[in-house]
C-alpha cells in the first residue's frame, strides 16, 4: 500500500479494497534518507489499523544491505535497519521484513558475522519490533536464497524476535519447485530441518514471470506465471504452513491487476478448502 501523503493512506487505502493483511514502506523505498513520521500522522494509522482489525506489515527499503562487505553501504544499512525499526514501533507495526542482501562476491562466510551483528545491534536498539528474513531468489552473490543459510542466520542471532517471510517467486526462482507437490514438500522439510515452519509469520504470494531456478526476481501475475494455478494449488494443499498472513508483490501494469491477482488467490483459496476470502475493490 502506498504512503504517498502520509503513512496513515496505507491502511487508508487497504480498508478501501477491503484487504486485511497490507505491507508498506515506511519511508522512501528507493534512499537512504529516513523520513520522520508525524505524532499525529502515526496516531491516525494505528487508530485506522485497530478499528478495523487490520495486520500490517513493514518492508525494509530496496538499498539496504545489512552484511555488506563495503564499508559505507554496510555503515548506511545498519541505520537504515535501526531508522526503520524505529518507524515500526511509533507506527505499532510488529514486523519487519528484511532483504538479506548480496556478499559482492566475497561469500557468506566473509560476511556471516557482519549480517549478525548488525541484525543484533538493531534488535538490541527496538523493544518490540520483530525482523523478518525474507528468502533471496538466487541471483549472483545473493544472501538467503537457501533456507538452511537462513538457519545459519537464525541460529547466530539467538533471539525469537527473528522470524522469515517466504517469498514464493523468490522460492521457484532459486530452484524450489513448487509448483509441484513433491517440490513443496521438500521445501517444507528444508524448512523444518533450518529454521522450523513456525518461524514463517508472513508470506508473499508472487508468481514467477521466468522459469524453475532461473534466479532471475520478476514476480508475476497470480496464475500467469511459471508457477501457475495448479502450482499454487499445489503449494496450499502440501505446505504445511502455520503463517495465515498473506501480501501480494504482483506488478499492476493496468488498472484492475491488483483486484484480478487477488481474485485469482481467492479462487485457488476456496478450491483447497482454506478460505472463503473475497477483497472488496
Amino acid at each position: 500500500m502506498s504512503i504517498a501523503g502520509s503513512v496513515a493512506n496505507a491502511p487508508r487505502e487497504a480498508v478501501l479494497h477491503g484487504y486485511p493483511v497490507f505491507q508498506m514502506f515506511t519511508t522512501s523505498s528507493r534512499s537512504w534518507l529516513n523520513s520522520k513520521i508525524d505524532s499525529n500522522a502515526s496516531s491516525e494509522f494505528r487508530d485506522m489499523v485497530r478499528r478495523n482489525s487490520l495486520e500490517p506489515f513493514a518492508h525494509i527499503p530496496y538499498l539496504c544491505n545489512p552484511g555488506s562487505p563495503n564499508g559505507d553501504v554496510y555503515s548506511k544499512s545498519r541505520k537504515m535497519l535501526i531508522d526503520n525499526m524505529g518507524n515500526c514501533e511509533s507506527l505499532g507495526i510488529k514486523y519487519l521484513v528484511v532483504h538479506m542482501g548480496s556478499h559482492l562476491g566475497k561469500g557468506f562466510d566473509e560476511i556471516g558475522d557482519r549480517l549478525t551483528d548488525t541484525i543484533m545491534h538493531a534488535l538490541r536498539r527496538s523493544t518490540s519490533t520483530h525482523i523478518l528474513l525474507e528468502n533471496s531468489a538466487g541471483y549472483n552473490n545473493s544472501v538467503g536464497s537457501h533456507m538452511k543459510e537462513i538457519g545459519n542466520i537464525i541460529e547466530s542471532v539467538g533471539d525469537k524476535r527473528v522470524g522469515v517471510c517466504l517469498d514464493t517467486c523468490h522460492a521457484f526462482a532459486a530452484g524450489y519447485d513448487i509448483a509441484s507437490k513433491k517440490g513443496t514438500s521438500s521445501l517444507m522439510d528444508e524448512i523444518e530441518e533450518s529454521f522450523g515452519i513456525d518461524k514463517i509469520k508472513l508470506v508473499h504470494l508472487n508468481d514467477a514471470k521466468f522459469p524453475l531456478g532461473s534466479g532471475l526476481d520478476r514476480h508475476w501475475h497470480i496464475g500467469k506465471g511459471h508457477i501457475g494455478m495448479k502450482g499454487f494449488a499445489n503449494f496450499f494443499r502440501i505446505s504445511r504452513l502455520t503463517a495465515d498472513c498473506f501480501v501480494m508483490e504482483t506488478p499492476e501494469n493496468t488498472d484492475g491487476d491488483d483486484h484480478t491477482n487477488m481474485q485469482a488467490v481467492s479462487k485457488i483459496m476456496k478450491a483447497c478448502g482454506i478460505e472463503d476470502y473475497a477483497p472488496k475493490g
